[in-house]
């Protein structure tokens, strides 16, 4: 995923611009923090681990199914 600022001195915002997708601020310094939060949540560790009701065996499952196979 691109993820970069761009300034509009017409309108006087700043957009962060997420592949096609765009979210507006008021001011660079709001749009910059913006940027790096999603860059070192993009960029953090994933595991299936953390996944609520994931499991092994199954694969992905929802809590749901979870109760279910548990009440079974």
């Amino acid at each position: 995923m691109k993820v970069y600022v761009e300034n509009n001195t017409e309108q006087h915002r700043c957009w962060v611009r997420m592949d096609k997708w765009r979210v507006s601020f008021s001011t660079a310094a709001e749009a910059q923090q913006f940027v790096e939060r999603l860059n070192a949540r993009l960029n953090a560790p994933h595991s299936l681990d953390m996944l609520a009701g994931w499991s092994p065996r199954s694969g992905v499952t929802t809590h749901a199914d979870v109760r279910c196979a548990r009440g079974a």
